[in-house]
């Protein structure tokens, strides 16, 4: 390829290469790559036998590649690299530094300074990365997206925003690349590392609003992390209307089903809009990201290289919401929001907390008030449809590697003592920075403070996974008959003798011929599939269609139904095409049947929206499920960005539309401290009352 012609790609295959940014190699006039003189590193040829390193960690699936030599259409030279089949990767395509495989790698230079890496890449798209890891183990990530700049015979540049390097601490630096789209493969050369301005430290911290960090960073669990570095850089001027647009239309077009594009939609798009003003990559991107958080949507999300590499404090502890009955005179109840309290804990840094202690407030705030406030930093951001359903923002409080680790300075609490059942009256304030790394994976949060199928309970871990626990219920007897089943997905896939829906119509069948009353406890609802609701629902009501489900949206930029009767007129006119259809004529009239639900959405939402009003049925919970009555749509961009959002709406019998109003339970119980500190479930307890009054004869 020694007579090209330099081009530039349009918005539309995102050309990101802001006005001022320090070029890497470029073009003589004959049309030859010339590396830019002042690169600190560059790999004339790619020679795989001294640089590339096969398999070396678990990310590394399917390393393929090979050595295409006396190539014409070589960008430099007369080499380059062919990582020759989807899905293969290049893990180390080592620039500096000690690795053992890579005996003759050069040392980084002892200055700290930032650093842009670029390459040229042909065919297909791919995840490149410039990794920098240090001793430590403390891992900076700089992703590569396209510049805007490619030749006439397809080679196309990928740059990073400039990544901090201290060779002082001797790191290892090397460029990691997984082929993403092409079955032919993708070639590669020309990789350059040229200095692009003054070493940005990543100082330590407290609480993610600490302006030590700047306005391009975050703190994030005691230490600023940089976003630049994990995101595209920022669009150039002349394009950026053209790629705003874009966004806009996407979720303008596709995203949500009524209430959700009622009451959330256009703050998003304003978000969207305000994107034209960033003046660097972090801004562009963080925006884009809060936008897609403030759709308030279950199924909608974004995922970037910036979530990455957290090193820091853990807190191995779950919480939940309910009623703290035993210490509402030492801090009263919050005017909106429910009490939090410790659920179960996991072992090691649990700041001496036990099940039953309260947490009172997160850096001033009550924990859900805080939670719902981080939409503009957290990018795993995940809020409900319902904005009455807080179950995900308590969960996501604890863990190994939750909110209150991640972002917050403090938190609050009142502890109890589980003997006695009473607290100690006083306030104490924790500081996140003293807690100690969690080991391991921790403890789970599934909104189950305790389990009740003797030995066919989960864990102590917590850890339900994909798996269906069944039993007896702890504490009834056999002439009783109540048998009880605990677990999280319903993803069915359509196979009716999969493993999903196997392990759900065998369980129908056994309790039909067996059990005198049922416990469902589904209070960690992760979604899936309709058919599996619908054959759970096959136990508890005769064949009805309950809702058609309009899904993705029904037609481009849909506001939903006007009225009821256009609803049911939805209704009437999809029945027979897109039906969620309910229950059995071989449904079991007298068998009372308890679903007790708590953080559910998706198929999740629908499985008690299917159950709802059965004979013999009744849900408990303590309040909404998520409301996420639709499908998404899924965007995989450059640079390692990805998102989702929610696209349709459920439309009842009634001609109501579901999204964003989730099932409200039957009977609304929430857990009491009281019965935590005695080793209680609350809402479990009230269920079992419920079905022993019920017994089938």
């Amino acid at each position: 390829m020694n007579k090209q012609q330099l081009v530039t790609l349009t918005a539309a295959g995102l050309a990101l290469l802001p006005a001022t940014r320090a070029l890497a190699g470029d073009f003589d006039q004959a049309g030859r790559f010339v590396p830019d003189p002042t690169s600190v590193a560059f790999e004339r040829g790619l020679n795989p036998i001294s640089y590339f390193q096969e398999g070396s960690s678990e990310e590394c699936l399917f390393p393929h590649f090979d050595l295409i030599a006396d190539a014409a259409d070589a960008l430099e030279g007369s080499e380059y690299i062919k990582v020759d089949s989807f899905g293969s990767c290049l893990e180390r395509i080592v620039l500096f530094g000690d690795d053992v495989l890579v005996p003759e790698a050069p040392p980084a230079p002892d200055q700290a300074a930032s650093y842009t890496a670029s390459l040229w890449m042909r065919h297909g798209s791919a995840s490149a990365r410039l990794v920098v890891r240090y001793a430590e183990e403390d891992v900076v990530i700089g992703v590569l997206a396209p510049t805007g700049r490619a030749t006439s015979d397809g080679w196309v540049e990928l740059a990073s925003n400039p990544v901090p390097i201290d060779g002082a601490r001797k790191p290892l630096v090397y460029v990691r690349f997984i082929d993403f789209a092409a079955e032919d493969g993708v070639d590669l050369d020309a990789i350059e590392l040229v200095e692009s301005g003054p070493f940005r430290d990543q100082p330590t911290c407290t609480g993610y609003a600490d302006p030590v960090c700047g306005e391009d960073a975050v703190c994030i669990s005691g230490r600023c992390k940089l976003g630049g570095p994990s995101v595209p850089p920022l669009p150039r001027d002349e394009i950026r209307s053209e790629m705003v647009a874009s966004l806009k239309s996407k979720l303008h077009t596709f995203f949500g089903g009524q209430s959700t594009r009622q009451n959330n939609l256009p703050l998003a798009l304003a978000t969207v809009e305000s994107l034209m003003e960033a003046q660097t990559g972090w801004q562009f991107w963080n925006g884009w990201a809060t936008a897609i958080h403030q759709l308030g949507d279950w199924h909608t999300n974004i995922n970037s290289a910036f979530q990455e590499t957290e090193p820091g404090a853990g807190l191995n502890v779950c919480f939940i919401e309910g009623s703290a009955d035993r210490s509402q005179t030492i801090a009263p109840k919050h005017p909106v929001f429910p009490d939090v309290m410790v659920s179960h804990t996991g072992t090691g840094s649990i700041a001496g907390l036990a099940a039953g202690d309260r947490l009172v407030a997160i850096d001033g705030l009550h924990p859900i008030e805080w939670a719902r406030g981080l939409s503009g930093v957290n990018w795993s951001h995940h809020p409900p449809c319902d904005p009455q359903s807080y179950s995900d923002y308590v969960e996501d409080l604890g863990r190994s590697r939750g909110l209150i680790s991640r972002y917050a300075t403090n938190f609050t609490v009142v502890r109890c003592d589980q003997t006695s059942g009473q607290c100690n009256g006083e306030l104490e304030t924790i500081a996140v920075a003293e807690l100690p790394p969690v080991s391991g994976q921790g403890v789970a949060c599934d909104n189950r403070p305790s389990y009740h199928l003797g030995v066919n309970s989960p864990a102590e871990d917590h850890r339900v996974g994909f798996d269906f626990f069944e039993g007896r219920i702890d504490g009834t007897s056999e002439e009783e008959a109540i048998f009880g089943m605990l677990w999280d997905t319903l993803y069915g896939g359509g196979d009716p003798n999969g493993y999903v829906n196997g392990k759900i119509r065998n369980a129908v069948t056994r309790w039909k011929n067996e059990a005198r009353g049922v416990i469902l406890d589904h209070r960690a609802g992760n979604g899936g599939t309709l058919d599996a609701p619908q054959y759970m629902t096959e136990l508890v009501r005769p064949t009805e269609t309950w809702a058609v489900a309009l899904m993705p949206i029904h037609k481009a930029a849909w506001d939903g139904p006007a009225s009821a009767s256009e609803g049911i007129a939805l209704f009437n006119s999809f029945a027979s095409s897109s039906p969620y259809v309910v229950g059995s004529e071989q449904y079991d009239a007298a068998l009372p049947v308890a679903l007790i639900t708590h953080r559910d959405g998706s198929a999740s939402d629908y499985l008690p929206q299917g159950m709802k009003g059965a004979p013999k049925t009744r849900i408990f919970g303590p309040g909404p499920t998520a409301g996420a009555f639709s499908t998404f749509i899924q965007f995989v961009y450059w640079g390692d960005v990805s998102f989702q959002f929610a696209s349709g709406d459920t439309i009842s019998k009634d001609g109501a539309a579901l999204i964003g109003h989730g099932v409200i339970p039957d009977e609304i119980v929430e857990q009491k401290q009281s019965d935590l500190l005695a080793g209680k479930d609350s809402i479990h307890e009230a269920a079992l009352a419920w079905v022993r009054q019920e017994l089938k004869p």
